[in-house]
């Protein structure tokens, strides 16, 4: 008897648990299904994409830009003129990364961070991260020496906004609400230039995609300045993301890309660059 009913208990133990462990597995699968994938690499060519580190991730980042294709056979097509940034990027959660950077051009320094907002699921047809970050321009000692010097006008800022949707397994795209600040600017320009971004991504195979992104810029600019446009390849390679592209901006970072930009397209300003990324865990 005693022997029946420890038996009856231990089955209805079991029993118990199993139907336990079954509800919360059934919750579990109730719940939104995040759609991963959405970009490669945490930039499309030269913008921001929504993807970012993972807590503990590390992110190695060069980034090359040529000369113009139009400076002929004695530049070797702009190979002659190098142009580099290097970046690192960390992931402090999985929803928060910091990034610093240092580029050639303007000799300029750059701390961002990039937050996600909300995931792309079964119940939200969008991904909304948020970008913001710094510019810090390295002045020559000649400009140091000059009466008018100040510090504050070698900084600048950018806020973004990244909403992005995963529409297909081999096609996304996102739109980017841009604002500059300028500490200097000049006269008949504005401050704050605001941008519109637009960008996207098609896989032509497991490992390859073709990537666009333009930006038009709503507020008034110097005559110069065009608005830019870059397209590329993306190459996964375990580790590594190698990108070949296209732009008519040399520019590496929010900055110089969305204010510094000249190049017109029709007359051959375009610049051939690469990224390389590389991903270590911590």
């Amino acid at each position: 008897m005693n022997k029946l009913l420890l038996i009856l208990l231990v089955t209805t133990a079991q029993l118990s648990f199993g139907q336990d462990l079954l509800s919360l597995l059934n919750e579990e699968s109730d719940g939104p299904k995040i759609v991963n994938s959405i970009f490669k690499d945490s930039r499309v060519v030269n913008a921001q994409s929504t993807k970012q580190s993972s807590k503990g991730e590390f992110k190695f980042l060069i980034q090359h830009r040529f000369g113009t294709l139009n400076s002929g056979f004695y530049n070797l097509w702009g190979i002659d003129n190098s142009q580099v940034r290097m970046g690192l990027d960390y992931g402090i959660s999985d929803r928060i990364a910091v990034s610093v950077g240092r580029s050639s051009t303007n000799k300029q320094y750059d701390a961002s961070v990039k937050g996600k907002l909300l995931n792309q699921t079964d119940k939200s047809p969008v991904v909304v991260s948020v970008f913001s970050a710094v510019f810090v321009a390295h002045p020559s000692e000649f400009l140091r020496q000059q009466t008018d010097y100040d510090f504050l006008n070698q900084i600048s800022f950018a806020n973004q906004l990244i909403v992005a949707r995963k529409f297909s397994s081999k096609f996304s795209a996102l739109i980017l609400p841009t604002h500059i600040h300028l500490n200097t600017f000049e006269s008949g320009t504005s401050a704050d230039p605001l941008f519109f971004g637009l960008g996207g991504r098609y896989k032509l195979s497991k490992r390859v995609t073709v990537n666009a992104e333009y930006f038009h810029a709503l507020s008034d600019m110097v005559e110069a300045h065009k608005n830019m446009l870059s397209v590329g390849f993306d190459i996964e390679t375990g580790g590594h993301v190698f990108s070949l592209h296209l732009s008519n901006s040399r520019g590496m970072n929010e900055h110089t890309f969305l204010t510094q930009t000249t190049g017109d397209i029709l007359e051959g300003d375009i610049y051939f660059g690469f990224n390389i990324s590389r991903v270590f865990q911590w």
